[in-house]
């Protein structure tokens, strides 16, 4: 009779499909969150990343590329996994979008003296243009944003430093606004010397994930990288390793 395999074996077996496991990743040039140096990618959402792969044993390799490209190589599955991503149902589509890691929050922007204050109305937006970055989630708040609210226009860029500087030279007019990641727009105010600019309010808190491709990426691997991001985040790691970059960490999810 054959012997039961002992719980040793069980566990190498268990383990070698992960030590074997080879990812490719997809990101784009988008600070403070992820950046290339020298070639190399690197930043907050990078160095969650590499900790999450290194625990489950996988090769993880990261390549940075114009956001429409990694995310269309993504949808395709000609890669294996694409960041940053927020969780929504367009992008659940393709991806087994894992736990949230870095907290965000979307905030509408406005030249100074422009008067406007949200909080909360989107009817106060009536009559203006609003820039926004896409093809992306931050789009996507905005159209939701936006609906039903007058004569109000939405202007989709190609990056977020085109959204600010054209907002802070006037071309969304003398009461245009944009929607932006506080950080990032922060981040553009202050090296661009954007200096007419400011926040008018906060539209959604939300948290940046990782994109898991459905054609490439099964199920049981999807469960096992969250659950090793939830771990990395209890036990305090993932908020050790964004201290550096002034970034917060978003809840951790049980």
């Amino acid at each position: 009779m054959m012997k039961a395999p002992t719980f040793a074996l069980l566990a190498a077996l268990w383990a070698w499909p992960a030590q074997a496991r080879d990812l490719r990743f997809v990101t784009e040039q988008f600070l403070p969150y992820t950046s290339a140096v020298e070639g190399r990618a690197v930043g907050p959402m990078v160095d969650v990343l590499q900790a999450a792969c290194a625990r489950l044993a996988w090769r993880c390799e990261i390549e940075v590329l114009p956001w429409r490209r990694a995310l269309g190589m993504a949808q395709r599955g000609e890669v294996d996994g694409i960041f940053t991503v927020v969780d929504s149902p367009e992008r659940r589509q393709y991806f087994h979008v894992s736990p949230p890691v870095v907290e965000g929050r979307y905030m509408l922007f406005a030249r100074a003296g422009n008067g406007l204050q949200y909080s909360g109305d989107p009817q106060v937006l009536a009559g203006r243009i609003i820039g926004a970055y896409g093809p992306s989630v931050t789009a996507l708040t905005l159209e939701a944003l936006i609906e039903g609210v007058p004569r109000v226009r939405s202007e989709i860029e190609p990056d977020n430093r085109t959204v600010m500087r054209k907002l802070a030279a006037g071309r969304y007019g003398e009461d245009g606004a944009a929607l932006a990641n506080e950080a990032v727009a922060q981040l553009l105010i202050r090296e661009d010397g954007l200096n007419n600019l400011q926040p008018a309010g906060q539209v959604k808190v939300f948290g940046y994930a990782f994109g898991l491709s459905r054609l490439n990426v099964d199920v049981a691997q999807a469960q096992a990288f969250a659950r090793t991001l939830g771990e990395l985040c209890r036990t305090g790691r993932t908020a050790e390793l964004l201290r550096p970059y002034g970034l917060p960490a978003s809840a951790c999810v049980r």
